[in-house]
């Protein structure tokens, strides 16, 4: 998609990752190197925004603003107050990033599939068949899409939220995949040949004592801060792959459009790392 182009050491920019809390976000660190690599006048930071706050926010955003990455609980709220959505927002209902088109309009994007597939390509996963996903929000609605890019025929959803579980059952099926699900049980993540925890630090610590010693899957946490994560930190076997690989496959997406410019993938990753 076309996007328009930041001019070196010309045009000021201004870009930043929202959500609530959002003070330990590593975004930051990589849209700078990023600015490093192509000499471009622009600024990323951190904001604290809430559900009540986003809509002020987006109103008051003038064309110095070129992009907005979305962390929870924004990628929801979001699809309220900007509707040039693309097919991949409307499957997911989800999404973590805002660009601006040459049009000068707003446009919505779900950067997340396209940083797990990534992530796990990477790290030399490139099919599922049983897939577990743990939580049932956003992020895990990004998941299911994974998994079917990923050849997988049945999903399980493990969560709280009853709900959100349905949900996802739903949109599993209707990807043409075997759906089921349940409350958080790590007991049974042996039988999956990929997991992916969707849950943020700290939210499995009583599930984890519970988990078999034969887990023989690879596993996607998205949680990166501290890592690595308490789930990570635990598995029993050292298939793991980081929420930090996620993180920089996501971004570099964004970047192209934010700033019409290549991701400069192996900088990014050092300034990742750099943190």
């Amino acid at each position: 998609m076309k996007t328009n182009r930041v001019s070196k050491g010309e045009t000021r920019c201004r870009a930043a990752v929202l959500g609530h809390p959002v003070s330990h976000s590593l975004s930051p660190a990589l849209h700078r190197a990023v600015f490093e690599e192509y000499d471009l006048d622009c600024s990323y930071i951190a904001i604290d925004v809430t559900e009540d706050q986003l809509a002020k926010f987006i109103s008051h955003m003038d064309t110095s603003w070129v992009g907005l990455s979305l962390t929870m609980p924004l990628k929801v709220k979001i699809l309220e107050l900007i509707g040039e959505q693309n097919e991949l927002v409307q499957l997911t209902q989800s999404a973590n990033t805002v660009y601006r088109l040459p049009s000068g309009d707003l446009a919505l994007d779900n950067t997340d599939v396209f940083g797990m597939e990534n992530a796990l390509h990477e790290s030399g996963f490139h099919s599922a068949t049983h897939v577990l996903i743990i939580g049932s929000g956003a992020t895990a609605r990004s998941a299911v899409v994974s998994a079917r890019n990923l050849g997988a025929q049945s999903i399980t959803v493990q969560a709280r939220n009853t709900a959100g579980r349905r949900s996802l059952e739903n949109l599993i099926r209707e990807l043409g995949m075997q759906a089921s699900s349940g409350d958080i049980d790590l007991a049974a993540a042996h039988k999956f040949d990929l997991v992916i925890s969707t849950v943020p630090q700290g939210s499995l610590q009583s599930h984890v004592m519970s988990m078999s010693g034969k887990t023989h899957g690879t596993l996607l946490d998205v949680a990166y801060s501290p890592w690595p994560s308490f789930l990570a930190d635990r598995w029993p076997n050292n298939h793991i792959v980081s929420g930090l690989q996620m993180l920089l496959w996501q971004a570099t997406r964004q970047v192209e459009l934010f700033y019409g410019v290549s991701a400069p993938v192996e900088q990014m990753r050092t300034a990742l790392h750099g943190m």
